[in-house]
Formats: structure tokens, sequence, C-alpha cells
């Protein structure tokens, strides 16, 4: 007993220094320390005595040490997530099932913990919880749930309302207080912004290997988008903040430099894109910078636009057919590609979106008030279809995606309300956007703001024709440049250099 009593004394005494200089690590390094070295031990008995079947067990480690990033660096795993949502790629998991790897999981384990810190710290600024953006986020969700309650197909909606939230919290929710500090505002952009930039050198490259041929231009950037009109979509947003970092007085030399070489590369995908959609979506964009910029009155726009209303209704017909006489249909000559938009009688793109849009008001005759349950449209629309109003690309089964519409599409799977929410939340962060501009001490922080909003104005407009705010390839940027002009409205005393 007493030579066991000598080996711990000599062992006590060759710990103690480490003992000692333990003590005097903090609790975040501790647990960094702890789960490393449970990392290496279950790696070396991996190696050891796992059969090579079990080949899965092996990310083991790497969970461990993302559950670490997840507690103590949230922002860290938001750069993260930016950096690769450019990259991610749509994959089935099972034969009902898909999933946007890697971002889906990403975003739902951060959710999951997100939540878990806000009850348990229940430190949260209450001045995002009642700022007027959240309010109309919170009714648009609000809505959507209690029609999911009601769905046709609960699952379906349910899958759909769950998909909002793992977007909206980590880039909404989570982000704003991260972006008291304006400068991460940039450093989030630029993470998405660099990926993307890739990703047009992936597609132009693909599609020069083609010859430019306009056939191609549809699918070219598969499989990170699905389609051309997604890309687009996204390079116009992100063409117009790009402007912003191009002439802020607080951008240095070279990374003027950087930024004109974004804006040179997102204006080259864009025009390849071939997305009429995304070309026409920055028009309106360039439409309030001016307005703003010239500081024309509020009331002589409301006049101009209900003066275009009623002109439209007076020469319905004859503007009608002239429109079923433009047989221009979709090519590689852009302005015959410009021409082709108003083409409503053989271009298939343009026709199938009429079909979808005639569906969508046919079934909200049916359910005005709850509709159909989010997310149900693309499983029920089949039946709704005419003959006559069938295009080229149609299909019996009514299997080829949703309502083209960020706003028909509500309208029909959420009744009246659903479409109203939307209406409201788009509007309320528009009018935001504006009051921070006009009212900014700031002129950096002001231009910032109309520059974001500005940016969403080009979804926002796109989001009559297409809807893209079940991905996250455009939901990410959504919620975070809405985030964004938040952070401006409520953090702007401080300013901030951008």
């Amino acid at each position: 007993m007493r030579f066991l009593n000598q080996i711990i004394d000599y062992i006590a005494k060759i710990l103690s220094p480490l003992l000692s200089l333990w003590g005097r690590v903090n609790d975040k390094a501790k647990t960094i320390i702890i789960i490393s070295i449970l990392c290496a031990l279950f790696i070396g008995i991996g190696y050891s005595y796992i059969d090579y079947e079990y080949y899965i067990y092996g990310v083991v480690p790497i969970v461990l040490l993302l559950l670490l990033l997840y507690y103590y660096h949230l922002d860290k795993v938001l750069y993260l997530i930016a950096l690769i949502t450019p990259f991610s790629i749509n994959m089935l998991v099972s034969e009902t099932t898909s999933m946007t790897l890697p971002t889906e999981p990403l975003l739902i384990f951060f959710t999951l913990v997100f939540s878990i810190k806000f009850f348990v710290d229940g430190k949260y600024n209450p001045k995002i919880l009642t700022h007027p953006i959240t309010l109309a986020i919170v009714f648009y969700l609000f809505w959507m749930l209690i029609t999911a309650l009601t769905s046709v197909r609960p699952v379906v909606s349910f899958k759909y309302f769950a998909s909002k939230i793992f977007y909206i919290i980590p880039f909404y929710l989570a982000v704003i207080p991260l972006l008291s500090n304006f400068k991460k505002i940039k450093t989030i952009y630029l993470f998405y912004a660099i990926s993307l930039m890739f990703v047009v050198f992936y597609a132009t490259i693909g599609f020069a290997q083609k010859g430019f041929e306009f056939d191609y231009c549809f699918y070219i950037m598969q499989p990170f988008y699905n389609d051309h009109t997604a890309y687009g979509a996204i390079l116009a947003m992100f063409l117009t903040i790009t402007t912003f970092f191009i002439f802020s007085k607080s951008t240095s030399k070279w990374g003027r430099l950087l930024y004109i070489f974004l804006f040179g590369i997102f204006l080259m995908g864009l025009i390849l894109s071939y997305s009429r959609a995304a070309w026409l979506s920055v028009l309106p964009a360039v439409g309030i910078f001016i307005i703003l910029k010239f500081k024309i009155k509020f009331k002589l726009i409301l006049i101009t636009f209900f003066s275009l209303i009623l002109l439209f209704f007076a020469f319905q017909s004859p503007l009608l057919q002239l429109l079923e006489k433009n047989n221009q249909d979709s090519s590689g000559n852009i302005a015959e590609h410009i021409t082709s938009i108003s083409n409503i009688s053989t271009d298939a793109s343009n026709v199938e979106r009429i079909n979808r849009w005639a569906c969508a008001f046919r079934m909200f005759k049916e359910k005005p008030f709850f509709g159909w349950g989010p997310g149900t449209y693309q499983f029920e629309y089949a039946g709704y279809q005419k003959s006559f109003q069938l295009s080229t690309i149609s299909t019996n089964a009514g299997n080829l995606g949703n309502a083209h519409s960020e706003y028909f599409g509500p309208l029909t799977e959420s009744g009246v309300l659903g479409m109203l929410s939307v209406i409201i939340l788009f509007s309320v962060v528009t009018y935001t956007g504006i009051k921070v501009y006009k009212r900014a001490q700031n002129k950096a922080e002001g231009q910032l703001a109309i520059f974001l909003t500005m940016a969403l104005v080009t979804y926002y407009t796109h989001g009559v024709l297409n809807n893209f705010l079940d991905t996250d390839k455009l939901s990410i940027p959504f919620w975070f440049f809405a985030a964004a002009i938040v952070a401006l409205d409520i953090y702007s005393q401080k300013r901030e250099r951008i």
C-alpha cells in the first residue's frame, strides 16, 4: 500500500504543472481540447476495430467538431453556408424525398442549435422581434401554418412550411444581431459572391465548349442550378448589390477592382443565361434608383401607374391581338430573344406559363380562402389543364413543377390571404429600405439600404414569372438581404464603416 501511495505521489508531481496549466484554460478551450482528444481516440479505435462496412462512422469526429463550431461560432457557420450554397446540389435521398446537399442538413442543424440557445440564454434584441418586417414574416408563416393544417396533402405542406423555417431562422433571425457590425454584411455577401463567380465560370466554359448554341443555355449551369431562370435571378440580384460596393467611398482601390471584376462576371453570366425574366427584373430596380435620385413625387408615380392600367383595359382587345400576332420564339439572337417576351402564341415557355397561371386561378376558385395547402400545387394542377392551353412542354401528369409565380402560387396554395401575406412582406421590406435610405445620416448606410432593396426588387419582379423561394439558392440571399435592411434600420446609429 505504501508503494502504491509513492507511485500516486510521483504521478501527481509529474502532472502538477499540466494540472496548473489546465486550470488557466477557459471553458471553451477545454471543451475543444476534450472533444479533439475524443475524436483522435475514436479515429484510432475505429481504424483498429470497426469493420470496413461501417466506414460511415468515420464522420462522427467531423460531426463532433461541427457541433463545437455550431455552439461557439454560429456566425462562422453562416459564413460556411453562404460559401457552399452556390455549389449545393439537389439529390434524391429516397424514392420520394430529395434534399439539397450539403446546405439543408447544415441549415436544419443550425436552426435546432440556435433555437436551443435562444430559449436557454433568453437574450435577443426585442427590437428585431417587433420590427415591421419581422411581423410581416410572422403573418406570412402563421397563415402558411394554418393552411398547412387544412391542406389536401398535410405531409407535403408541413415539409414545405418546415423548409421556410430552416431558411428564415438562420439567415434572418440569427444573422441580424451579427449584422450590427455592418462590415459583416459585406463579408457574407463576398462569401456567396465568390462562390457564385466560380459557378459562372463553370457554366460559361461549358457553354463555350458547346459553341454557345442556344439550346444548351437552359441547363448548362446544372447541377448547381436547376435551370437558366433561377441562375439568371440570382445573377440579377448580385449584379445589383455589387454595384454598390463598386461606388462605395469606403471601398479600397484593390477592393474596387475586385468588385468591378465580379460585376463583369455576373453581367456576362446574366446575358448568357438567356433568362428574359432576369433581364427584365433589372429595369424596375433601376427605376427605383432613378425615382429616388431625382426625387420624383410618389403621387406622380401612382397617377402614372393607374393610368397605364386604365389604358391596358381600355385597349385590351387590340393589345391581345397584337401579342397573338407575335410569332418570334426564343432565340440565341438577343434582339429576337427579347422580342419573344411578348409571344403568347407559339413560344413554349410563355404558353406553358400561361397554362400554369390558368390552372392556378381555376384551383383558387375552388378553394379561395384556405387554398390547397403549401407546396401542393405541383401535385394537383394536372386535372385543371385545358387542352387548348397546353404547350409543347406540358404533361398530362402535370409533374413539371410549380405555378411559375411567387404570387399566384400562394394564391392557389394558401388562398387570398396567402397571396396578400407575400405582397405585404415584399411591400414592407421595400418601404423599410427606402425609409432607411431617406433618413440615414451616414450616406453609405442609406445607399447600401437602397441597393439591397433594389436587389430584392429584381426578385419581386422576377417573382411574377417564376418562384424560387423554396430553394436554398435564392432563399438564403433573399432573407439575408431583408435581414441586412432590418440591421441597418435598427443599428444605424453605430456608424460602422461599410
